[in-house]
């Protein structure tokens, strides 16, 4: 049996300490291995224009451009977009700005993942990229959605109850932490989301945040 080649990752982060801890941890895990990590997005792009290979880039999006204030690692997205169209990205950040997250998810397809969450879920997230998904961690899907405050609404209505099991999925809360809020056993609350996934056309939890975000850019 053939093994499964590792995922290869940019990792491009000016903080050195954050940067060479996460690639320690990142060539320790079992299929995953550091193509470049760079400290500066000149570095990085240099790297891309001599055709380095690798199968997803984790961006830093607090970095700073050039020494330009104000700039982000949403810039060097954009630059490397046109130097790989079909760059495969992961922007992790401490939390962004509205604007930008939405300018991130919806105009350049990135990925986010927030770094208050688990490394375990960086593994998921990173894999999950790799095969051509978006991860968008629920805090960043939860603002995403709260900005006009609504919920995006499949083509059948949702009722109210299915509207708040979305929002608890969307708050990135269990099952049973969703039912206890909403007073529902653990099989009501699978009852619901089994109904919002027939609704949306979707089979996962993944696949029913990723379509009511791309459902609020459209208008829902």
């Amino acid at each position: 049996m053939s093994e499964v080649p590792a995922i290869q990752v940019l990792l491009v982060d000016d903080h050195t300490l954050f940067r060479e801890g996460l690639r320690r941890m990142l060539d320790a895990e079992p299929g995953m291995h550091i193509s470049g990590d760079f400290a500066t997005a000149e570095e990085a792009l240099e790297a891309v224009r001599r055709n380095l290979q690798f199968d997803v880039a984790l961006l830093d999006y607090e970095l700073t451009l050039g020494g330009h204030k104000g700039a982000t690692g949403l810039d060097l997205l954009e630059s490397l977009r046109r130097l790989r169209p079909e760059l495969r990205v992961l922007l992790v950040t401490a939390g962004m700005e509205f604007a930008d997250l939405r300018r991130a998810v919806q105009d350049l397809g990135a990925g986010v993942f927030l770094k208050t969450e688990p490394i375990a879920e960086l593994m998921l997230a990173i894999q999950r990229t790799a095969r051509g998904e978006r991860w968008i961690s629920s805090g960043a899907a939860l603002e995403l959605l709260s900005k006009p405050a609504k919920i995006a609404r499949p083509r059948e209505q949702m009722t109210e109850r299915e509207a708040l099991v979305l929002r608890g999925v969307l708050e990135g809360l269990s099952n049973k932490l969703i039912g206890a809020r909403l007073d529902l056993s653990e099989s009501a609350v699978k009852a619901v989301l089994q109904r919002l996934f027939e609704k949306t056309g979707v089979r996962s939890r993944s696949q029913l945040v990723r379509y009511a975000i791309e459902s609020e850019r459209s208008g829902g």
